[in-house]
C-alpha cells in the first residue's frame, strides 16, 4: 500500500470548468486514457479539498496542463489522460484522507475519443464525445465510478455465497447446519451493509443529477451504462444479496428450533427427575 511521506499536504484544487488551454489540449491530441480505481470506502473531499461540499458531490481537480481526475466521496477516483506518476501521487494524497483502504483497489479502463465531427456514444469499445467538457467528463466519470464499485461487491458476494454454500450441504448431508447463530447473524449482517452502500450511499442504479440541466447527455450516459452493464450487474448483485440473506435467515430460524427442542427435552428430563424423586419420598420413604 502507498504510504504519504508527509502530513502536511496542501488542499487539492476545485475546478468548476474545464480550463480552456487543458481542453484545447486535449482536442488537439484527439484521444484520451481514461482510469478508475476504486482505493477504499470513503474519501473526506472536505477535508482533502478544505472546501464545504454537499454529501455526494464530486471534485473535479487538475493534475497537469494535460490531465484531470474527478474524486468521489464513496472512494472512487477516475484520472482523464493522468500519468503513471500524476496517479500515484493523487491516489497518495486521497488514502490520507480515506478509510477502509483496500489492498487490492478495482479498476476500469475506457479509451475516449474527442472528435467534434463523430456522433457521441460507444464505438468499438472506444467511448466517443466531440469536446473535453466538465459535463462530458462527469457523465463518464460517473458510470466508470458506479462499474469499480460493482465489481468490488460482486467480489465480496463471492466471499459470502463461499460462507453460504456449506451451510447448504450441511442440512443437506447431515440435516444439520454446523455453524453458530453468532456466524449466521455475520452473514446476514453482511448483506444488509451491502445493500445500504450501493442503494443509500452510491445509488448505483440513479442517473447522475447533471442529466437534469443536459439532456443531450443522456444517451451517452445511456450507452455507457448497457455498455459496462451497471443495471444488469446491480440486477444480479441484488438478488444474489436477496439469496444469502434468506439462507441465513432460514438457517438461523432452524437453529433457533433446535436449540428450542434441545430446551423442550432438558424440561422433560427436569420434570422426569422431579417426578421420580416424588415417587421415591411417597413409596420409598413410606416404608422406612
Amino acid at each position: 500500500m502507498i504510504k504519504i511521506m508527509s502530513d502536511e499536504i496542501v488542499p487539492l484544487t476545485y475546478l468548476s470548468s474545464i480550463p480552456e488551454d487543458l481542453a484545447q489540449s486535449l482536442a488537439e491530441q484527439g484521444t484520451c486514457e481514461v482510469n478508475a480505481v476504486l482505493i477504499g470506502s470513503e474519501i473526506n473531499l472536505k477535508a482533502l479539498t478544505n472546501r464545504a461540499s454537499p454529501r455526494k458531490e464530486s471534485v473535479l481537480t487538475r493534475l497537469s496542463d494535460k490531465s484531470v481526475a474527478i474524486i468521489y466521496p464513496y472512494g472512487a477516483i477516475v484520472f482523464f489522460n493522468a500519468t503513471t506518476s500524476a496517479t500515484v501521487e493523487l491516489i497518495t494524497r486521497c488514502q490520507q484522507y480515506a478509510t477502509q483502504l483496500f489492498t487490492t483497489p478495482e479498476t476500469e479502463q475506457f479509451t475516449v475519443i474527442i472528435q467534434p465531427e463523430l456522433p457521441e456514444g460507444i464505438n468499438q469499445g472506444k467511448v466517443s464525445i466531440k469536446k473535453a467538457s466538465k459535463e462530458h467528463l462527469e457523465i463518464i466519470g460517473d458510470a466508470l465510478s458506479k462499474s469499480v464499485i460493482l465489481e468490488y461487491h460482486e467480489n465480496r458476494i463471492g466471499s459470502l455465497f463461499d460462507k453460504i454454500e456449506p451451510i447448504a450441504k450441511s442440512l443437506k448431508e447431515r440435516g444439520k447446519l454446523g455453524f453458530r447463530a453468532h456466524d449466521l447473524l455475520k452473514h446476514i449482517g453482511a448483506s444488509i451493509l451491502m445493500v445500504q452502500e450501493m442503494v443509500g450511499k452510491i445509488e448505483v442504479t440513479e442517473k447522475p443529477q447533471l442529466l437534469w440541466e443536459h439532456g443531450e447527455l443522456e444517451p451517452l450516459y445511456a450507452q455507457l451504462v448497457e455498455d459496462l452493464e451497471i443495471l444488469e450487474r446491480q440486477s444480479s448483485l441484488e438478488r444474489k444479496i436477496g439469496l444469502i440473506s434468506s439462507t441465513a435467515q432460514i438457517s438461523l430460524e432452524v437453529l433457533q428450533q433446535h436449540h428450542s427442542h434441545r430446551l423442550e427435552w432438558y424440561i422433560i428430563i427436569l420434570i422426569g427427575i422431579e417426578i421420580c424423586l416424588q415417587l421415591y419420598d411417597m413409596f420409598f420413604k413410606s416404608m422406612i
